[in-house]
């Protein structure tokens, strides 16, 4: 059998995991790619963005260092945007040079350039310096994720009013920030320019922050409350309905999202709109394959990834919000589809993915909410505890929290909700208790050390199995 060629465009988490995957099962792979591997996430989100949050952690915690017994530390606290730049740019570097290697060592031919498709089994790569580059396939893969999506009176110019792509890589802090849109991005980054010591408000449509459908309302209520404490405002079921530049800066007119009701006018210096994504498809020739968007310019994909076109399949982002748009899912997604263009089946079970919110505190979730699952599976129920309850929250100074696991009528954990400290690593117990099917009662059964984080998820399954230790019943 003659070796199979395979182009895989755009090396993101779920490009780079099918290109090597791929590459193990016996293809040539070339792997295209205009900027560096990594994709968004490594190079204009979860990294850059996760090094800005644990610089923001650090500037809290010298700030209270004195309610944990250590004095000395300056006041108020300053944050270096050039020496935080410089971390981000040797750690994401780091990575991707890692990954390169990578990809050296297992024959990937990673090409740097804009992809596009000439015609079926054709892709061209145009490199940095002009020259162009063909390449023949068997199978190819798109895999070219999201950009910032804009709304409409709010188009992003990089300058005043910016994404998540350029929040991320500031030089200096905004003094007076508003945050347009309150989920997942815009929650964290609001926080992390409020840690930072901008003046940061943030405004969302909906009637809550973080208005995800998988996250149980109770940890937004408990998100809520948590930003009322540190006096960050925040502004629900409200839209920014108008701009005007001025040469003291940007006015925003904020009113009710319902159009019923006063506005506020405001003062801000910079917008970050953080309102979601869109497709990155503009420019690859997909039209020579006959392949199909939907009415939003999503890629429309099987359940094992394959498209209309023959032989070309899509992960990622770029299939839009009817699936998952999260690095980790990507990557799930690549494997599977790596794995089925050589004859397997792979699926990806969207409804065992766990999500995680890096706002302070963290924020992790999986599986269905109390609500959801009452409407699946009637007499369901949650099991509640709380973070400050916890010997080792309190050793930590972050009391702030709840664990609340669901379960079924039959007692099998259905989901798991986690607002608090190290939320996103906690939720890992939860995910592994829904994908396996545990019960309250194997959780409740299974020893956890002590003093840990984790015997909230213990003492929550406690409470489900009706005998809680050191919760209410």
């Amino acid at each position: 059998m003659s070796e199979m060629n395979i182009v895989v465009i755009g090396a993101g988490p779920g490009g780079y995991a099918a290109a090597i995957r791929a590459s193990q099962l016996g293809a040539k792979v070339t792997l295209a790619e205009k900027d560096r591997p990594g994709g968004v996430c490594l190079n204009r989100g979860c990294i850059p963005s996760k090094i800005m949050r644990r610089t923001a952690d650090a500037a809290r915690e010298a700030a209270e260092a004195a309610a944990f017994g250590v004095s000395g530390a300056a006041s108020p606290v300053e944050v270096d945007m050039g020496l935080l730049r410089e971390r981000q740019k040797k750690i994401v570097e780091a990575q991707a040079q890692g990954l390169a290697k990578h990809f050296k060592a297992l024959g990937i031919n990673l090409v740097k350039g804009e992809a596009r498709v000439e015609a079926p089994g054709a892709v061209e790569v145009i490199r940095e310096d002009g020259k162009a580059e063909k390449f023949s396939y068997d199978h190819l893969l798109i895999a070219v994720g999201s950009v910032p999506a804009s709304l409409p009176g709010l188009t992003i110019d990089g300058r005043r009013i910016i994404s998540s792509d350029q929040a991320l890589w500031m030089e200096t802090k905004p003094r007076r920030l508003l945050v347009v849109g309150g989920g997942v991005i815009g929650c964290e980054l609001a926080q992390i320019f409020h840690d930072f010591g901008s003046q940061v408000v943030l405004v969302e449509g909906l009637n809550r922050l973080l208005p995800l459908p998988g996250l149980d309302e109770e940890i937004s209520k408990v998100y809520m409350r948590g930003l009322k404490k540190i006096k960050l405002p925040f502004f629900t079921g409200q839209t920014v309905a108008e701009v005007r530049e001025g040469p003291g800066g940007l006015t925003a007119v904020i009113r009710p999202f319902s159009g019923e009701g006063a506005a506020r006018e405001m003062e801000f210096d910079q917008i970050l709109v953080s309102i979601g994504r869109r497709p990155a498809v503009a420019g690859l020739g997909l039209e020579a394959l006959g392949l199909t968007l939907d009415g939003r310019g999503w890629v429309e994909a099987g359940e094992d990834f394959r498209t209309k076109a023959p032989n070309v399949w899509a992960i990622g982002d770029c299939l839009g919000p009817s699936r998952v748009m999260l690095a980790h899912v990507a990557t799930a997604e690549g494997l599977a589809a790596a794995e089925n263009m050589f004859g397997g089946r792979r699926r990806v079970d969207y409804g065992q993915v766990p999500s995680a919110v890096f706002t302070a505190p963290e924020i992790g979730f999986v599986g269905l909410t109390l609500a959801q699952a009452q409407e699946k599976r009637p007499g369901s129920k949650a099991g509640d505890f709380l973070f400050r309850q916890l010997g080792k929250a309190q050793a930590l100074g972050e009391t702030d929290g709840l664990t609340r696991l669901v379960a079924g009528p039959d007692g099998r954990i259905l989901g798991g909700h986690i607002i608090g400290p190290s939320a996103t690593t906690l939720i890992a117990e939860a995910a592994a208790a829904v994908s396996c099917g545990l019960t309250a009662e194997d959780l409740a059964a299974t020893i956890h050390a002590h003093p840990t984080l984790s015997e909230g998820l213990w003492e929550a399954a406690l409470s489900l199995a009706g005998r809680p230790l050191h919760g209410a019943s």
